[in-house]
C-alpha cells in the first residue's frame, strides 16, 4: 500500500482498532464488552495502518470487569516485517493489571513512527483477566493479514515469531500519541 504524502490533520489521541486506522475494513463492528483474555502468555498482534509521521508516547488498554494485580500485560508496537509482525519498536514491559473497568496506561519510551503498516501487539499473563474486546469479528479468525498470534511472549518479544490466528478477539488496545490524557 502506498501512502500520499500531504496533510491527514491531527492524529487520533488514541490510535487503536476503533480509530479508523485498523488494515483494510476488518476492523470491530459493534461495541465492546468485558472478556477473558484467550491463553495464558499469548501475545496477540493486529495491524494498522499510519497514514503521517507519529510518537508513540504512552501504550494503554480497557480492563474488563475483572482485574487483578497478579495479572500481568505488555502491550506495544511492532514494525512490518512482510505483512507480519517483525522487530518490537516499543513496548511496556510486563505492567501489573490496574483497575477494572478502566483504561489504562503504561509509560513507553517516546518513538517516532513514519506512515505506513505496523502491528500493535497485547500479551496477558492469566486468562482469568478481562479486556473489553468484540467477538463479532469472525473473519479475523482466518485473516492472517489482520491478526496473528504467539504462544509463550510475555513480555513481548524483541522479534516477533508469529502464527496464523485461532481466534476472533479484537481487543481495546493500543498506543496514545499524547503524554497526558
Amino acid at each position: 500500500m502506498s501512502y500520499a504524502s500531504g496533510s491527514y490533520g491531527a492524529a487520533p489521541a488514541m490510535v487503536n482498532l476503533y480509530s479508523g486506522w485498523c488494515e483494510e475494513d476488518w476492523g470491530p463492528k459493534t461495541a465492546p464488552s468485558s472478556g477473558t483474555w484467550e491463553s495464558a502468555n499469548r501475545a496477540v498482534y493486529f495491524a494498522i495502518l499510519v497514514p503521517s509521521q507519529v510518537t508513540v508516547r504512552r501504550v494503554w488498554w480497557a480492563n474488563g470487569s475483572s482485574v487483578s494485580a497478579s495479572y500481568n500485560i505488555d502491550a506495544g508496537v511492532y514494525a512490518d516485517a512482510g505483512a507480519k509482525p517483525g522487530a518490537r519498536l516499543v513496548s511496556c514491559g510486563s505492567t501489573a493489571q490496574g483497575t477494572a473497568s478502566s483504561v489504562q496506561f503504561a509509560s513507553v519510551t517516546s518513538t517516532v513512527i513514519a506512515p505506513g503498516r505496523y502491528w500493535i501487539a497485547i500479551a496477558c499473563s492469566s486468562t482469568s483477566a478481562t479486556f473489553l474486546r468484540s467477538t463479532t469479528v469472525a473473519s479475523l479468525a482466518t485473516d492472517a493479514a489482520a491478526r496473528f498470534e504467539e504462544a509463550s511472549a510475555l513480555p513481548l518479544p524483541a522479534t516477533a515469531t508469529p502464527v496464523e490466528s485461532s481466534n476472533a478477539n479484537a481487543y481495546l488496545f493500543g498506543f496514545a500519541t499524547t503524554a497526558s490524557p
